[in-house]
């Protein structure tokens, strides 16, 4: 029987030995990397990145670029998100697309074919609120590639629908929560902010209560000095999961900002790719 993306990933965090999603989000005017074009600059600056992982030996579980981050760029730049895609994966790097889709049956499907056969990505992020139709594209894709629908995410804007009463189930994304645990065929997961403590707590208990844990991909980690990220503390979310009862050590904690732009909180722009690195190691450590 195939492995499935949870045991795949659970296996990837334990022989990297952190649990860390190297976030892939490029902002030109902070890329100090030279080249002719936006799309040269930005396929440099990640192509240093992975070389200096590789040259140290220091690599995260798995990257996220967003692919919004690409198509805002241009057409060409898309080409380089499917070329960092396969370099990364030439690493033994998992490579999560976060692209956020979900539509109806046979657009979903057209959607799993881009994620994964075009782009060559192990994962996406997707939106489950059109329901099992919508979400079974991905999950039931012929490559049994993994999925992660957004559950509760950690934006302002999350409370006008994710914080809904719905009757006998406390807020609608917990009755988000149990469709996941329906549709789960080992290949689901669920996007979980980081941001607030006390609910990644209960959304984990929530979980591990119904003897059915599923991988959390966890953005919002801050790197201190490094202006732009969300605020979320690494330390704190793992132990905030295991206070909920979580065993199973396959949830991957997601910093962009803080590990793509290092270089800002010393302001050495030259050695971008080597404060990257030193900020993944640094993040890496202070989880043992």
């Amino acid at each position: 029987m195939a492995n499935t993306f949870s045991s795949t990933l659970e296996q990837r965090i334990a022989d990297c030995g952190n649990p860390i999603c190297l976030g892939m989000d490029p902002v030109l005017k902070l890329i100090p990397a030279k080249g002719d074009s936006a799309e040269e600059k930005i396929y440099r600056f990640y192509s240093d990145i992975l070389e200096e992982c590789v040259r140290r030996n220091i690599f995260p579980a798995v990257v996220k670029p967003n692919s919004a981050y690409y198509e805002c760029v241009s057409v060409e730049a898309l080409t380089v998100l499917k070329k960092l895609i396969h370099d990364y994966r030439q690493e033994k790097i998992p490579v999560v697309l976060d692209a956020k889709r979900g539509d109806i049956g046979k657009s979903s499907a057209a959607y799993a074919n881009a994620a994964f056969q075009v782009y060559g990505a192990d994962a996406v992020t997707v939106s489950p609120w059109m329901g099992a139709d919508s979400v079974g594209p991905f999950l039931n894709h012929e490559l049994q590639c993994g999925v992660y629908a957004l559950l509760r995410t950690s934006n302002k804007g999350a409370a006008d629908f994710q914080d809904l009463p719905v009757v006998e189930k406390d807020r609608a994304f917990y009755a988000v929560a149990e469709k996941l645990i329906e549709w789960d065929n080992g290949n689901l997961g669920a996007v979980v902010g980081a941001t607030n403590l006390q609910e990644m707590e209960n959304i984990t208990r929530f979980f591990a209560e119904r003897n059915h844990e599923i991988p959390f991909l966890i953005p919002g980690v801050s790197i201190s000095g490094v202006p732009g990220g969300q605020g979320g503390d690494a330390v704190s979310v793992l132990n905030a999961i295991r206070q909920g009862g979580g065993k199973r050590n396959f949830h991957v904690l997601n910093s962009s900002s803080g590990l793509n732009y290092a270089w800002q909180a010393s302001n050495e722009p030259d050695r971008y790719a080597s404060l990257c690195v030193d900020a993944l190691e640094r993040l890496a450590d202070s989880l043992h």
